[in-house]
């Protein structure tokens, strides 16, 4: 039993001020819990359950999911098991609840769950960071059914993110338990706790009606109600304070400047406010109603009222399942009543069905509509139910919501609309009443009252009457300027064209041509499916079997540590940084003493307490300074100012906010890439300028030639784990465990910015939840400020990035503009190419691609005169960094762009251009590297064969030609993509055990989710022909791998393997003279032992570091995709039907971790080409897409519908690893295929136009991006 000994306040009688729950079966009792505590914070910190992890803290990640059971409000004699964001409930909220998290499942002592196993088995992790949360998630659905439909396993996971895998192993996984799939368990099999071998039950006792509970701690209030009447008298007495109503707490993920408040009132207990009646007046629900039983009463009744089943599937993409299982609508209405510009989907759709509320206080009860109850003063009132009506049979409804990617994302534009319609036998329809409501036009725009009224008694079958009415609409819909929002004219013209498809559903067949039809619909998603094809050699296994990871297990059941789960010593410090709000500043003062009189608060440092001998930079010579805490100069936005340390997290967290930074010399930040060109604001670049031939001169005499101009955005890394260091003084040394992925850099750094030596710095790192680069470079401002604290404090100190520093403080993948001139033959072959990369750097300029640019530039093309020249500008935003495929993305995308350029110039298909220019063995790049091995056209062949693309490409012309407003497009990418060894060097042993045989590896590689442990055992079980399960790897430090270079690269897992093959091959050499000496049939054992015996060392260890090769790279990898798309056009929106890649891996070392490496790397790319847009604030600099409300990488549906990997088989590299590939990073340059397939869809749509220029599609294409270059106009809207 947990007790948490605060103060606490009793009411009630005899009634104890204290919640009781159970964790797993286990009960826990916590006297007087603080109202401010989450779910989350008192799993990891109390009750040390530290499976359940921590992201976002917004709702938005899903790495919090547990599961928590309960009686149904509505049918109360039956148990619900609902997954819920514990980052987001209170704890103060789970009184007589039971509550089941990953450790409650199973685990390697007491067995491991079914759900564990199926994962495990699909391969459906990677880093495992994310794992727990998806697990959980299952659980909550099937624990209610244990065989969901396909539909249903295909929805599950709107509010689970994953960065590695690419979602579909994992939706795989859960399909497995589908109705009609094998496997599938008994319901009831789910249920049991592992610990008990009992059903999971409730606490005994239940809600008292009648009392009032009331917990005061860490100057909060909380009060748990049980009657409506002790609510109002409670809502009268408190209304002069800032008080909260609680039900599910998830408007704390949206609106965090919210908090804290005063006085939380749980309201969710209230009988009154639990119940759905139906009657003849319609659904009428009381407001505790969650969004998910709304929905399920609204499915329930559907038969009752054409507009239930409408309004249910539009809840359905209100937030995510784990938000709507404890929100509740009317929480969601004063969202929206408290902040305006709240784009409040349950808004739209209850005022279009026609809702009316029940609004009561202590003395009075009055029912409004809902525009009315906006302009209510709700202070000491309460929603007490809405009725929905039903829906007339001479009435029609709709509703849409259009948004930045598949699920759980805020609306760019909500529509609802009802009309009544008087049908005259076909020949007209006229409009008698019509509703049409907006949101996300504007804050002050609820109904369109002008359109409105011009419809009433209008005929719908006559054009002038669509006409008027897209009149009266162009001037009643005035959007508001947002920065975070999508422009104006987007959200204006979205907004018309939902008005479009409504109307055009009301009008017969007879009037609309087959054409346009298509506007009627939304793009339907069909249930996604995959195909992976691979070759394997039996004969050598464990080599080439696709094994799961090692550790996989144990990351399905929690157990696998990460850095912030190593749980706190007693003297333990916590810490969080202080950023700067805007840039382009000078530091003028901090006032720290708010923060310093909290309680628990311990010290704010500065940058004047680096220690004498330090320095304030987190990297070391030879690399540039970059400040650690800044100084004077406020370079950018986020920049760190301060780091303040407290006996919590919490406390450290509001010790940040707490403190006032006072600026001078305020500037306008140079944020623009574009203005920073125009200024020549660069940095110093080496090697870039690269010139083969005369590109100019080629060009000039060249029969054809095009130009142009394209921009490429930003992108952040999103690993799963935030930055994370912890660090412990010892009598030694300072040891830094550290989420990082070049630990020789942290402990040169932390050296260095402390004045000590490198043998006075020991790092470590087990594992990393998600790194893609960010955890670099950057992750060194946060092991050095740890270091530092710990250093000045002698204590342990502990700083787990806050999820929003974390994205406004440390750079993302580089931003370009890129300016090309190219000259071609009339069959489109090069003969001249000139490209200008300007590469944003941001404020430092240590981790350039000015080199990368240039090595990748080509792709996969042949040219004889290439200039490309790559600058690094310098703006006023975080230092950029390296990302998956830094440099190689975005000049691949380039290549690719020219290309299609080129063939809309010629009027050709691209694929013909790109045939026309594949290299062939033998050719030089113009980086002067020979292709001795190059496969490109055999690999492109057998892509266009395997795909069907001739036949697809048919297909889609004749699609395009018969629908106006739905368009289809195909892209066929190649990449040629060099691997280089030389810049790679880690130290590896493996140590045999005499007494038993078993073996320790240990690399300099760090285990991030590519598996690089598990291929390392199996090359090692391989060559010593013993099985894996004698092998284990031990964490990365620099101890037993100092002076080890980052992980990255794609080549850190090969070169790793190699070193460990030379130790293995030394091993042998070692001991087959013993072996010879021994009988045929000896064990390994026997054999370890007779050469301990002859005193043979049995631990053998490598330093690998590949030379240069002045002929190009160790080797090149090849690979094609195709990438089909369809697209609405009046939306923008698209969805990624079907994806082929053919990937040249060698021979795969595990073809499970290369396919999921392919499929993850994909997956991330097509993030960024299609949803996750960067956005700063033009007046402060500062980061606007921060959170996971407003930055948006992909969720599971926006993933190819059809997913086909094929790692290209009979294909060994003969100067590879074993004759491996690697495999992390090339796939992910193949992803801008689905940009270009949206690109032709426009293409389509715009000739619509007679338009059949080139046109330039930046990335990301959004939506609004996509819509805006279809050049719509409502002008266009017609039968």
């Amino acid at each position: 039993m947990a007790t948490v000994a605060e103060p606490s306040v009793v009411s009630g009688g005899a009634h104890k001020a204290s919640i009781r729950f159970t964790v797993n079966n286990v009960e826990h009792v916590v006297e007087g819990p603080n109202p401010r505590t989450s779910l989350l914070d008192y799993l990891r910190e109390t009750a040390g359950l530290r499976g359940t992890k921590v992201m976002c803290r917004e709702g938005g990640c899903g790495c919090c999911t547990v599961a928590l059971m309960r009686p149904d409000p509505l049918q109360p004699q039956q148990m619900l098991t609902e997954s819920v964001n514990s980052c987001l409930l209170p704890l103060c909220s789970l009184d007589n609840r039971h509550v089941i998290t990953i450790e409650g499942l199973g685990g390697q002592r007491q067995g491991f769950h079914i759900l564990q196993k199926r994962m495990v088995h699909y391969n459906a992790l990677q880093c495992g960071y994310c794992t727990p949360g998806f697990i959980m998630q299952m659980y909550s659905l099937l624990a209610g059914k244990a065989s969901p439909s396909l539909q249903e396993a295909e929805d599950l996971f709107d509010g689970n993110l994953c960065r590695c895998t690419g979602y579909r192993p994992i939706l795989d996984a859960v399909k497995s338990f589908a109705e009609g799939q094998p496997g599938v368990v008994d319901i009831e099999d789910l249920k049991v706790c592992p610990h008990s071998g009992e059903l999971c039950r409730l606490a005994d006792g239940g809600s008292v009606v009648g009392l009032t509970k009331r917990f005061s701690a860490g100057g909060a209030e909380w009060y748990q109600v049980s009657s409506l009447l002790d609510l109002l008298n409670l809502l009268h007495e408190k209304m002069a304070r800032k008080y909260k109503l609680v039900c599910g707490n998830t408007s704390k993920g949206v609106y965090k400047s919210d908090e804290p408040y005063e006085v939380y009132i749980d309201v969710k207990a209230v009988p009154d406010l639990n119940s759905v009646d139906l009657s003849t007046a319609g659904l009428t629900v009381q407001s505790s109603v969650t969004l998910t039983h709304l929905i399920g009463s609204l499915e329930d009744n559907a038969h009752e009222s054409r507009s239930f089943s409408v309004l249910a599937l539009h809840l359905k993409k209100v937030a995510n399942h784990a938000v709507r299982n404890v929100a509740s609508w009317a929480g969601n209405l004063m969202m929206k009543h408290e902040h305006r510009e709240f784009i409040s989907d349950v808004f739209v759709v209850l005022e279009a069905a026609g809702a009316q509320l029940c609004v009561r206080d202590i003395v009075s009860t009055m029912d409004v509509s809902l525009p009315d109850f906006l302009e209510i003063d709700m202070r000491g009132k309460v929603i007490v139910s809405m009725t929905i009506p039903k829906l007339d049979a001479d009435e029609s409804m709709n509703t849409y919501k259009i948004m930045m990617r598949a699920q759980n994302a805020h609306a760019y534009v909500s529509a609802g609309f009802r009309w009544r319609l008087c049908r005259h036998d076909g020949s007209s329809v006229i409009v008698q009443a019509a509703t049409l409501v907006f949101s996300g036009v504007s804050s002050k725009l609820v109904h369109a009252y002008k359109t409105e009224k011009f419809l009433i008694g209008k005929d719908l079958g006559l054009p002038t009457t669509l006409k008027g009415a897209l009149a009266e609409l162009m001037v009643e819909l005035e959007p508001e300027e947002d920065p975070v929002l999508a422009s104006p004219a987007y959200r204006k013209i979205l907004a018309m064209a939902l008005f479009y498809k409504f109307y055009l559903l009301q009008v017969d067949d007879g009037v609309v041509s087959s054409r346009v039809r298509s506007a009627r619909t939304i793009l339907q998603r069909q249930v996604s499916r995959g195909e992976q094809t691979y070759d394997t050699q039996p004969d050598l296994y464990p080599l080439t079997q696709p094994l799961p990871k090692l550790a996989a297990l144990l990351q399905t059941s929690g157990e696998a540590q990460f850095t912030d789960d190593v749980p706190p010593s007693r003297s333990e410090l916590f810490a969080a940084f202080v950023t700067s709000t805007r840039g382009s500043a000078n530091l003028a003062s901090l006032d720290v003493m708010r923060a310093l009189a909290m309680p628990g608060a311990v010290r704010v440092l500065q940058a004047s307490d680096i220690p004498p001998g330090g320095h304030n930079t987190f990297m070391p010579p030879p690399f540039a300074p970059e400040e650690m805490l800044c100084s004077q100069e406020v370079l950018y936005a986020g920049q760190p100012i301060a780091f303040c340390l407290a006996d919590s997290a919490d406390v450290a967290q509001s010790m940040a906010g707490a403190i006032d930074v006072i600026y001078s010399d305020l500037r306008k930040p140079l944020i623009s890439l574009d203005e920073a060109v125009a200024a020549s604001s660069f940095w110093p670049s080496l090697e870039g300028d690269l010139k083969v031939g005369d590109a100019e001169g080629a060009i000039a005499k060249a029969p054809r030639s095009v130009q142009g101009e394209i921009h490429i955005g930003e992108q952040a890394h999103f690993y799963m784990e935030t930055q994370v260091c912890r660090c412990v003084p010892t009598e030694d040394c300072l040891e830094v465990q550290t989420a990082h992925q070049w630990q020789d850099l942290a402990q040169d750094g932390v050296a260095y910015a402390l004045g000590l030596k490198a043998k006075d710095v020991v790092v470590s790192a087990r594992r990393l939840g998600g790194s893609f680069g960010g955890k670099a470079t950057r992750a060194n401002i946060v092991a050095c400020c740890t270091a530092l604290a710990a250093y000045l404090t002698r204590r342990p100190v502990r700083c787990a990035m806050n999820f929003n520093t974390n994205m406004e403080a440390l750079g993302r993948r580089h931003r370009y503009l890129v300016k090309y001139k190219v000259g071609f033959h009339e069959d489109g072959e090069l003969i001249g190419v000139l490209i200008t990369y300007y590469c944003d750097s941001g404020s430092a300029n240590n981790d350039s691609e000015v080199q990368e640019t240039l090595l990748f530039a080509d792709n996969a093309y042949k040219c004889a005169n290439w200039h490309l020249i790559s600058v690094a500008v310098k703006t006023d935003i975080p230092s950029a960094t390296w990302c998956r495929s830094p440099g190689s993305l975005p000049v691949i995308f380039v290549m690719e762009n020219i290309i299609e350029h080129i063939a809309r110039e010629l009027r050709k298909d691209p694929v013909e251009v790109q045939r026309q220019n594949l290299y062939r063995k033998g050719d030089i790049t113009p980086n002067g590297f020979h292709l001795d091995y190059c496969s490109i056209r055999d690999v492109y062949s057998k892509l266009l064969q395997m795909a069907d693309v001739t036949n697809r490409q048919a297909d889609i012309v004749h699609y395009n030609a018969s629908n106006r407003w739905k368009k289809r497009g195909l892209s066929v990418v190649p990449i040629k993509y060099g691997i280089s060894w030389s810049f790679g060097h880690f130290l590896c042993a493996v140590s045999v055990y005499a007494n038993d045989g078993t073996i320790t590896i240990s690399h300099g590689g760090i285990e991030c989710g590519q598996g690089i442990n598990t291929k390392v055992a199996q090359v090692c079980a391989h060559i010593l022909g013993i099985p894996m399960k004698i092998i284990s790897v031990a964490p990365t430090n620099t101890l037993l791998s100092p002076n080890a270079q980052a992980t990255g690269g794609s080549i850190s897992s090969e070169l790793n393997c190699l070193a460990v093959q030379n130790c293995c091959d030394e091993l042998r050499r070692r001991m087959d003279p013993v072996r010879e000496s021994l009988p045929p049939n000896v064990t390994w054992l026997e054999l370890v032992k007779a050469c301990f015996n002859k005193k043979i060392n049995l631990r053998a260890q490598h330093w690998v570091w590949p030379d240069d090769r002045n002929d190009g790279p160790q080797y090149n990898s090849y690979g094609v995709t195709a990438a089909e798309v369809e697209v609405d056009v009046l939306t923008g929106e698209s969805i990624t039907s079907r994806v082929d890649i053919l990937f040249d891996c060698g021979q795969s070392l595990n073809p499970a971790i290369d396919v999921g490496q392919v499929e993850g790397a994909f997956i991330m790319g097509l993030g960024y080409w299609l949803t996750e847009r960067v956005t700063y604030d033009p007046v402060s600099g500062r980061l606007l897409t921060r959170g996971t409300w407003e930055y948006k990488p992909p969720c599971s549906k926006d993933i190819p519908v059809d997913f086909r990997v094929h790692l290209l088989k009979d294909a060994p590299n003969p100067v590879g690893v074993l004759r491996s590939k690697a495999s992390g990073e090339p796939p992910q340059c193949m992803s801008c295929s689905v940009l270009f397939a949206v690109k032709h869809a426009v293409d389509s749509a715009r000739s619509e136009l007679g338009l059949k220029e080139y046109f330039v599609m930046d990335g990301p294409a959004t939506p609004d991006k996509v819509a805006l270059s279809c050049l719509l106009d409502p002008r266009q809207f017609t039968f």
